[in-house]
């Protein structure tokens, strides 16, 4: 439920806190949820009692806080539309009890009794906020309070569901006559002293659960009993074999819940062990969700509640975890199997309690439930507090922080970091969208994973908590980073990437993050903006710049710095006299704004006194064109700003992208990079290729042969002066290629694949703008067509 970041804080307003009287009603509630029911008077009810009253006491220190500290409420949009309350405790104030801390070397002596009675009765938290209990509203408008992980890891471990295996046609007979009249004869609402039932699973998938995933049916190795189950209404909590401290609690699925407990027509299912019906819903090899995971080690809820390093590491008083061996405030709930959100480790030594057929080896007696005089659960419950006093602290078991292992690989934050990036570096290069989901994953998303040094590409989109692409790119979607659209058939939503969202909070947060992080590193471009990201291709462009002649801008007597661009925003055109088209505007707006030339008479009309009618409309005398007998004194706005901006004179610049960086300034237009294609002398069936200017914008004419010979199996020829053509300026060179290839040399020098379908001008490393590409044929000689 809360498996995706920011899932705890969505649509979440500013925590309130809770008045003394809200307190009380939710501690209650809090007792009646982590509680079914009363004492029945068995012989193991005093045990629990004991360690109910304490459990109690610490529910009353977290909730209702007599000592100090304060319980907030957090309103929440959960990821299925439900709206949901967080409840949230604050740490507790003054120093710990001297008494309270328990360490990992004298836990190993500590007998399961002493374990129980040794949990804190106040609460144990110091350092951070955390969680406690989780209220939401489902389809069915029922209310549910579900108690969180940083509450049951103060409270004792829950005792163990008895482990599946088959039984015995006898065993299944004798158990049935034994308790058949007293389970027909007991209802849900019979009052008893149970905690929320256990389901205990392997260690390995731990990793599967605090990646975000539910639990499988296959995964279950231990499941409560019908009655059990339906007194709790289908919530469990879950642990792993060999380290009772619950990692996830959440809901049986509510198939396997009815199957389960109500298998015929809706009757319940009263087997007192309820092995045999969850060997045949659950275990290895079974298909489905078992349980649905509403808060688990490692999830949104638990990154929110770490403390800071600083203090994790502070060392001081702190409360301990008696079965743990930690304290509480070291940001695993003082359990050290408990590593880095990614994974549980046992810490204990255990029989196995898998699915096997000995008895002997599983540790589980199923003459248990013999001769109860009629209790249901009794049975069950002297088997699993047995099998709970087999489980001994070793300190060989223990999983010491240095034994742990390579930190385990964050996918999830991989794969943002590497989709923000991604997006930078499309607006960067103004990719044209819409795009297909499948091509911006293989050639943009992948490109954008950052990578270390002696590593390669490390994200494994099946280790994220999202398992493909779709469900990623739609939960940006949902929060505003991009625009999908649907495939033709309208199956699939999220077929193409249709938008990015300038001015999302987040993107605009990541790229200042990345800006500060390149500055650290001693700058760098906006195309390695996925740390460590391939570098993007830079290519040119030609913008159209303009320059004020002398005598206009005398007549008109402009501002010196403005037309020189003083002010421009780049160091290269600064005092240059180059203007954009803008700038240049801006010259003849101020122009009339300043000789107050609006016409009051016509809307949008302008008057023309006598400079601006000289600078616009006067002739020169080097110019043989007609003088006009009549000047206007009046004309539309639009006409003059054309007539201005025509009167100036044209320049350009070269301008390396992305990043706008300008590398070359220049008068009246770009240079050419011609390219010539003539028939061979004397074979009007065979064609030459010639091609030069290329050096203007630094290629080397003799590379550029040998890698177009290359990329298009053609022969090259490298001439200086060239007969019967136009000479060459020193230092420049012609080149000859065999063949007709001017679509394959336009492609290849813009860097547009797409314009020639020869698989050579594919992976250019030149990025030419195609206005300087000038393509000649001489007579005769016919353009080709694509194939």
């Amino acid at each position: 439920m809360f498996q995706k970041d920011r899932s705890s804080t969505f649509g979440g307003k500013k925590d309130a806190p809770l008045r003394k009287s809200d307190r009380r009603r939710l501690r209650d509630r809090a007792v009646d949820a982590l509680f079914i029911g009363g004492n029945d008077g068995s012989s193991d009810g005093v045990e629990q009692e004991e360690w109910i009253a304490r459990a109690e006491k610490l529910l009353d220190d977290a909730i209702v806080a007599p000592k100090g500290g304060d319980v907030l409420s957090r309103k929440l949009k959960l990821a299925g539309g439900e709206h949901a309350t967080l409840f949230l405790r604050t740490p507790s104030t003054g120093a710990p009890p001297s008494d309270s801390s328990v360490n990992a070397t004298n836990s190993s002596n500590l007998s399961y009794d002493d374990i129980m009675k040794s949990f804190p009765t106040m609460w144990p938290y110091h350092r951070s906020t955390q969680p406690i209990l989780l209220e939401y509203e489902d389809n069915d408008r029922k209310v549910h309070l579900i108690p969180l992980l940083p509450l049951l890891a103060a409270l004792p471990p829950p005792m163990p569901s008895p482990p599946l295996r088959k039984t015995t046609p006898a065993t299944t007979e004798a158990t049935s006559a034994s308790t058949t009249e007293s389970t027909n004869n007991k209802d849900d609402n019979e009052e008893r002293k149970y905690r929320i039932p256990n389901i205990a699973v392997h260690a390995e998938v731990s990793k599967y659960l605090c990646r975000g995933a539910d639990l499988m049916r296959s995964g279950i190795r231990s499941f409560p009993t019908p009655w059990t189950l339906r007194q709790s209404k289908g919530l469990v909590s879950i642990s792993i074999i060999g380290n009772p401290q619950v990692v996830a609690i959440g809901r049986v699925d509510a198939t396997l819940f009815r199957d389960y407990c109500y298998p015929k027509n809706g009757k319940r299912n009263n087997n007192t062990n309820g092995n045999e019906a969850a060997v045949d819903l659950t275990g290895p090899g079974k298909k489905g969700v078992g349980v649905m995971i509403v808060n688990c080690y490692g999830d949104d809820l638990w990154k929110n509640g770490l403390p800071p390093k600083s203090a994790r590491n502070s060392g001081g008083a702190a409360v301990g975890n008696p079965l743990g061996g930690g304290n509480y405030d070291d940001g695993n709930f003082g359990n050290l199997g408990f590593v880095d959100g990614a994974r549980v480790h046992p810490i204990l030594e255990f029989q196995s309690v898998d699915d096997s057929d000995d008895d002997e080896e599983s540790g589980y007696d199923e003459n248990a439930d013999e001769g109860d005089n009629g209790n249901v659960d009794e049975g069950t419950s002297e088997g699993a507090a047995s099998e709970m006093a087999q489980l001994n602290l070793s300190e060989q078991s223990k999983v010491q922080p240095d034994e742990q292992g390579p930190a385990p690989v964050d996918h999830d934050g991989i794969l943002t970091k590497a989709f923000y990036a991604s997006l930078l570096q499309l607006l960067c290069s103004k990719t044209p969208l819409p795009m297909p989901v499948s091509t911006y994953y293989a050639k943009h998303l992948l490109a954008a994973v950052p990578i270390t040094s002696g590593e390669s590409r490390r994200l494994d989109m099946k280790q994220t908590s999202y398992k493909k692409i779709g469900p990623f790119l739609k939960e940006m979607q949902s929060d505003g980073v991009i625009t999908c659209g649907a495939s033709k058939d309208g199956k699939d939503k999220c077929a193409f990437l249709t938008g990015i969202v300038k001015n999302n909070p987040d993107l605009v947060r990541f790229k200042r993050e990345w800006k500060k992080e390149m500055e650290a590193n001693g700058g760098g471009d906006l195309s390695m903006a996925g740390a460590g990201a391939t570098p993007q291709k830079t290519k040119l462009a030609v913008v159209d710049l303009y320059i004020v002649p002398r005598h206009i801008s005398d007549g008109l007597q402009l501002d010196r710095d403005a037309v020189m661009a003083t002010n421009a925003k780049t160091d290269e055109r600064k005092g240059t006299g180059f203007l954009t088209k803008t700038e240049c505007r801006a010259l003849i707006e101020n122009y009339i704004e300043k000789e107050s030339l609006v016409d009051p008479n016509g809307k949008g009309r302008v008057l023309v006194n006598g400079p601006l009618c000289d600078a616009l409309y006067r002739v020169s005398k080097k110019n043989k064109q007609p003088t006009p007998t009549e000047y206007p004194t009046s004309v539309k706005r639009k006409e003059l700003i054309e007539k201005w901006m025509e009167r100036m004179d044209s320049g350009h610049a070269l301008v390396q992208m992305p990043g706008s960086k300008i590398l070359n300034l220049g008068r009246g237009a770009p240079k050419p990079v011609d390219i010539e294609v003539e028939f061979r002398q004397g074979n009007r069936r065979k064609f030459l290729t010639r091609i030069r200017g290329m050096e203007e914008y630094g290629i080397d004419g003799a590379a550029l042969s040998q890698d177009v010979s290359h990329r298009f199996a053609c022969s090259s020829s490298i001439e200086t002066a060239p007969v019967g053509r136009p000479a060459l300026k020193k230092g420049r060179v012609e080149l000859v290629f065999q063949g007709h290839l001017s679509e394959e040399l336009t492609a290849l020098l813009t860097g547009d694949a797409k314009i020639s379908s020869h698989g050579g001008a594919k992976g250019s490393d030149y990025h030419l703008p195609k206005s300087v590409i000038n393509v000649v044929l001489r007579k005769g000689v016919s353009a080709r067509k694509k194939r």
